[in-house]
């Protein structure tokens, strides 16, 4: 079954309160967003509503619910993937790059569409993936091969719409059945051979959430060990039924210190070492990667 755009929404403007549904091929009950909170309705509650709302779009898939705090109120909107692109497939799951995304007010107010424009500008700038598969169960970007076969659970560092997941969480929606989850850092998938044989080769980077950004505005470490822009690289050879995972880890020096500009003087003044809590975070940094990583010998 190819992909396509399975998620269908639906908004209700008269009688108040605004309110919007979500449906999906694969599901008979629906998503409600209602005043704020959320609901997943039967197949006959959806039927005994459906007709008094009107449809908006469809999407290929929803990464969640973001939430801004204004002060005197609370925005909320619905992210929707409404673009995307094949990258490869890797066993039984289709990988995907975000292309294009659209945010749904649930408070129907268009000045929100100002508010959320730098989050947009994000998630379109092409680094962003999912994977998706015909079962239901799809491959963990999140995870590499080792941790996968292990059948660990998502690691956060690299669930980059975590945050977005919390708000149907609050409400006891499964997320598992309705939200993607979304690595960030890039993927290449091709098909090689070896003699007779064919097989796929990956190189998957993943991009750490917990301390990222630009060059100069973060550096080094924090309290708890995490580096500036964490990367863990995999490459994967999957031919039959095996998988070979060699692994590559880089970031920021593990130490607390900055970088105020490019010019030799500022650079040797703004390295700023403090040696005790660079101990204990350089002990959490390795104790954490030693977890994690240790072997991937995957036979």
């Amino acid at each position: 079954m190819a992909f396509s755009k399975g998620y269908r929404i639906y908004h209700k403007l008269d009688p108040p309160p605004y309110s919007v549904i979500v449906e999906t091929r694969n599901r008979e009950e629906c998503l409600m967003f209602e005043s704020g909170a959320v609901a997943v309705l039967s197949a006959a509650e959806k039927d005994a509503i459906k007709s008094t709302y009107t449809k908006m779009l469809d999407a290929y898939g929803i990464l969640g619910v973001l939430r801004l705090n204004l002060g005197d109120a609370m925005l909320h909107s619905l992210v929707l993937v409404s673009g995307c692109m094949s990258v490869g497939k890797v066993q039984d799951s289709e990988v995907f790059r975000v292309t294009s995304t659209e945010f749904v007010s649930l408070r129907n107010d268009p000045t929100d569409e100002d508010r959320i424009s730098d989050v947009r500008k994000v998630l379109h700038s092409g680094s962003f993936y999912f994977a998706w598969s015909a079962s239901g169960v799809s491959m963990d970007l999140s995870l590499n091969a080792h941790r996968r076969i292990k059948k660990d659970t998502t690691d956060n560092r690299f669930f980059w719409n975590q945050s977005l997941h919390l708000h149907l969480k609050h409400y006891g929606v499964n997320c598992d059945d309705w939200l993607l989850r979304l690595m960030c850092g890039g993927v290449e998938v091709r098909t090689i051979y070896a003699g007779h044989k064919q097989a796929k080769a990956c190189v998957i980077s993943r991009l750490s959430s917990e301390r990222a950004g630009t060059r100069f505005n973060v550096r080094g470490t924090n309290d708890d060990g995490q580096v500036a822009n964490f990367v863990e690289t995999e490459q994967i050879i999957f031919l039959d039924d095996c998988v070979s995972s060699f692994i590559q880890i880089r970031g920021s020096i593990p130490l607390f210190w900055e970088q105020p500009g490019i010019q030799k003087k500022s650079y040797i003044q703004g390295i700023l070492f403090h040696v005790n809590r660079n101990h204990h975070a350089e002990t959490e940094e390795g104790d954490e990667t030693l977890h994690l990583v240790g072997s991937h010998r995957v036979k």
